[in-house]
């Protein structure tokens, strides 16, 4: 590399979310996954399975390496999703709703997201909100049809994926 290319690129700032693409392409098989599985009963499994390889190429979809603080904040999360986990299923019945559990667990999931934000950028922040909203309606509406819900949820996983997967290495506006 030439040493007027080599001090080009160093002037360039890092991407301030560097894990953005990465953590798009693993909502695009987990959000395909739970819609899919609504139509295909086992679909969802496949979906959890192709997220979690696709973490294998976080290191070839990233914008380069992220902070340690955004690694913190990542870690942080998961295990904030585990606490809750582990509480949720001690308080909740165990002769609940299968419908009622799950729309939990997709609440715990959203909220699991916002401290995301910190390492994949705002929208992480935008979707984690909006999928506690569509879970907190879905256990207001006790009766409702929960597909509908799940089918949201989904949907909101899967289009943020691709939104957050077509991110560029240049910051366009406040949600890259």
């Amino acid at each position: 590399m030439s040493p007027m290319l080599q001090d080009a690129k160093s002037n360039i700032p890092p991407h301030p979310y560097p894990m953005v693409r990465a953590g798009g392409v693993f909502l695009v098989f987990f959000g395909a996954g739970i819609v899919i599985n609504i139509f295909l009963s086992g679909a969802f499994l496949v979906g959890v399975v192709l997220a979690v390889m696709s973490l294998m190429f976080s290191k070839t979809l990233s914008f380069g390496k992220p902070r340690p603080f955004q690694i913190i904040a990542l870690v942080c999360a998961i295990v904030l999703e585990i606490i809750l986990f582990f509480i949720i299923f001690q308080a909740l019945p165990a002769d609940i709703a299968g419908p009622v559990r799950l729309m939990w667990i997709l609440l715990i999931v959203g909220v699991h997201f916002l401290p995301m934000a910190i390492s994949f950028g705002p929208r992480f922040g935008i979707l984690g909100v909006l999928c506690i909203v569509n879970a907190l309606t879905a256990l207001i509406l006790i009766g409702a049809v929960n597909e509908i819900f799940l089918l949201v949820d989904g949907v909101l996983k899967f289009g943020f994926g691709i939104w957050l997967f077509k991110s560029t290495d240049k910051k366009v506006n406040n949600f890259t």
